[in-house]
């Protein structure tokens, strides 16, 4: 019998989605549609579909609470104290809010409690860029020249009105990388989640809701293309920070040169992991990579290193290892502990991927394992057994274009130089790895590959350190003081000192 979530839907007692705009919420009696959990296909429930009228309240309404209210004015301390509440109703919250996520998108319940896109993290990154609040200054700068004694300083001031547009596959930890900051700098805020993943974001509204935030500050609507397009596109809007495809983040380029927005664009990414043979363990490296694309998101992440660059004289080791680690990958109800992995998010996204997979083997790759589709309790979710082709050419597609799904492609390397050249020939440049145990070759080899980030022997984020893309992965960082830099404008303000 196919597994159901049903019964986890009521008994979180999930009701149809409401937009909140200007402090209150609103049962919107618009059009609406329908949220599909991807393990089972089933309904969740529906969500209002804003449209231009819906974003055209929330903008208004943000722009109001920005331009005439106390909000970007307010002393650090009181903000600080309106909004450290937050944090500790989101770790209260947490597990209820685990288990919307899991119902928003498949990811294993004990991936959404306990990892980097739990509402524990998404807590702690609220933490953190509240604890800049008091700390957003500028600078004062010394006399330059006989020819004028004018005194320069500068000051940070909130960028304005924010449109944050969120994917779905860590939409907990997005809301905070977007929210936190732009909260933090005095800025107003308009959310738009992703159109498959509402159910957890629109919780850690009702949260934020519960503040003392003056009315406008913080709105969130819901919808799909249309919604989004008009909220990058609304005049009133400021910056929009956005994490999601390429082709969307072009689109968003575009909408932004009539007023000239401030962009944070996060994007794709097709990251390259160089294994030399003098890696600590060829097994941990083969684990860790294949486990990326085959458990937790399943490789719908955009960090996620979808090309191992593997040394000639250790490839059969590494596939061999790869093998080993498919073997412990679950399907199933996501709630069960035994499930290591996520389904695909939409139908339309699986046969895309099937499709890239066909492709990779007219192409020539060497399809080692992986590829079916699930039948039995499964039958109606988006499943993709996980898979690794060997032997792969960077021109092939499967090198090229970014997948989002469960695939690794090998491909084979003699020389460092050549190791190096392979990374960097891409249009991506999000994030990489580097294993090996020469201290040396690692800082070099880091060094010189072209992507925003890169692990050495590993690879992590955390709230902290900045994080973002180069080339066609986007523009902008987020984490850490790069983020408060992103969400303030510098102004110059001199005085003549000769009155």
């Amino acid at each position: 019998m196919p597994i159901s979530l049903i019964p986890i839907r009521e008994a979180l007692h999930v009701r149809p989605g409401r937009l909140f705009i200007n402090g209150n919420w609103h049962d919107w009696d618009g059009e609406r549609f329908e949220q599909i959990q991807p393990a089972t296909n089933e309904i969740m429930t529906s969500f209002a579909e804003a449209g231009s009228e819906g974003v055209g309240l929330a903008v208004a309404a943000a722009r109001r609470a920005f331009d005439d209210g106390p909000w970007p004015g307010m002393r650090a301390q009181d903000r600080k104290r309106m909004l450290q509440p937050i944090v500790e109703r989101i770790y209260a919250a947490e597990q209820e809010i685990a288990q919307l996520q899991t119902l928003d998108n498949g990811i294993p319940f004990t991936y959404s409690r306990n990892s980097r896109v739990s509402a524990k993290a998404a807590a702690d990154i609220f933490d953190h860029f509240f604890g800049w609040i008091d700390k957003i200054n500028g600078e004062t700068y010394p006399l330059y020249s006989m020819a004028s004694n004018m005194q320069y300083m500068t000051f940070r001031e909130p960028v304005g009105v924010v449109a944050a547009i969120l994917p779905y596959n860590g939409p907990v930890m997005t809301f905070a990388m977007k929210v936190a900051p732009a909260l933090a700098c005095g800025c107003t805020v308009v959310v738009k989640p992703s159109e498959y993943t509402n159910l957890a974001v629109l919780k850690l509204a009702e949260i934020i809701a519960e503040s003392d935030l003056p009315p406008g500050v913080f709105n969130i609507v819901t919808g799909g293309a249309e919604t989004g397009t008009a909220l990058s596109s609304h005049p009133g809007i400021d910056k929009v920070t956005f994490t999601g495809s390429p082709i969307v983040g072009e689109k968003i380029t575009i909408a932004s040169v009539p007023n000239m927005k401030r962009l944070s664009l996060e994007l794709g990414g097709k990251s390259a992991a160089i294994v030399f043979p003098d890696a600590d363990s060829v097994a941990v490296a083969a684990t860790r990579l294949m486990g990326l694309c085959s458990t937790f998101l399943s490789g719908q992440v955009c960090t996620t290193p979808t090309r191992a660059i593997v040394h000639r004289s250790i490839m059969e080791e590494f596939l061999h290892h790869a093998a080993e680690q498919v073997k412990t990958v679950r399907f199933g109800d996501p709630f069960d502990p035994a499930t290591t992995s996520a389904p695909i998010i939409s139908k339309r996204q699986k046969e895309k991927i099937l499709a890239y997979i066909e492709q990779g083997k007219r192409e020539g790759a060497d399809l080692r394992f992986g590829g079916g589709t699930p039948g039995g309790e499964l039958a109606n979710g988006n499943w993709i057994d996980p898979v690794l082709f060997a032997n792969v050419r960077n021109d092939m597609t499967i090198a090229r274009e970014e997948i989002f799904g469960p695939v690794l492609s090998v491909i084979p390397f003699d020389t460092e130089d050549e190791a190096i050249r392979i990374a960097n020939d891409s249009e991506y440049g999000l994030a990489g790895c580097v294993y090996t145990s020469n201290v040396n070759r690692a800082f070099r080899v880091a060094r010189a590959m072209r992507s925003g980030s890169i692990g050495v022997n590993g690879y992590a984020s955390i709230p902290n350190a900045p994080m973002g893309g180069i080339k066609r992965s986007g523009v902008g960082r987020e984490g850490g003081w790069p983020t408060i830099e992103a969400f303030t404008e510098l102004k110059t303000i001199n005085f003549n000192l000769d009155g």
